[in-house]
């Protein structure tokens, strides 16, 4: 099957395609690899973190990383941690992360080359409002009808993709942090959707992370970051969704993001929120 234009009026057949799409597992440890080197990530990680994550994979749970949203380096820092957290690497090119549309339609030799690096790094378009009033687009009935049906066929495609053996990642914010990178925000349900109909027929678990990278930006929308090579991260607990209530989901899993968030904060020399910021969040 050809790659898919994708474009938000061709989306089922952008899901037909990425569905039974598989990574090319020699370029995935090879792009790991790279990553893994321009990316510095300085880890740590809750007592029994990494026999938990192994035993879960033992088990043959699907992992799904649930780290705090920054910037675009986000998605490469989860990559190099993949490759450099013994108990993650299993997941390395069985794995996939919910990713812009705009990363799949550059034009040129770069868009191309861009594009290759996508698909053999698991990356699976997912189709925002936000993204189609960026580029000007009307958001019409038709359009918005439009949207909610490709949201719908992505999570099942995902879905579908867990229930295969593949692992993901998944930005739960929905949107970069844009006003203060200590503090998580609201999280949305669609990742809590999928974890739990995907839970309903093989094991699945939740992998809280905080990332940082080591001081505020001066502008949050254009972060300019020094340490965007050297981020901090830590991972915890892995959380077992056994719940099929996506704001009971929602709720354990968030205060587990924000206190990975304030150990690299305090890591990094910054200052993390107080107890009452953080209940406040």
């Amino acid at each position: 099957m050809s790659r898919p234009k994708v474009e938000l009026d061709n989306f089922e057949a952008v899901y037909r395609y990425y569905e039974s799409h598989e990574q090319n597992k020699a370029f995935a440890k090879f792009a790991h690899t790279v990553l893994s080197r321009v990316y510095k990530v300085s880890i740590t990680a809750d007592e029994g973190a990494g026999d938990a994550i192994s035993q879960a994979l033992a088990n043959g749970a699907r992992i799904v990383i649930s780290p705090n949203h920054l910037t675009g380096d986000d998605q490469y820092v989860i990559v190099s941690t993949a490759e450099t957290f013994e108990p993650l690497r299993p997941i390395g090119g069985r794995a996939f992360i919910p990713s812009e549309p705009s990363l799949f339609r550059r034009r040129g030799w770069q868009g191309k080359l861009l594009r290759n690096s996508c698909d053999g790094l698991g990356a699976l378009p997912t189709f925002r409002l936000e993204d189609l009033r960026r580029q000007g687009v009307e958001i019409t009935d038709e359009i918005n009808q439009q949207y909610r049906d490709a949201i719908e066929l992505a999570s099942k495609t995902q879905v579908s993709k867990l229930v295969a053996g593949h692992s993901m990642a998944g930005f739960w914010e929905g949107t970069r942090n844009r006003t203060d990178h200590r503090v998580v925000q609201p999280l949305k349900k669609g990742v809590a959707h999928t974890a739990i109909a995907a839970a309903e027929k093989v094991p699945v678990v939740l992998l809280p992370m905080g990332f940082y990278y080591g001081q505020e930006p001066e502008d949050y929308k254009k972060p300019v970051l020094p340490g965007a090579k050297r981020p901090y991260v830590h991972i915890g607990m892995p959380i077992p969704v056994e719940t099929t209530d996506p704001d009971e989901l929602v709720a354990l899993l968030h205060p587990e993001i924000q206190r990975c968030v304030d150990i690299v904060v305090e890591r990094a020399g910054g200052q993390p929120l107080s107890k009452a910021e953080t209940e406040a969040a």
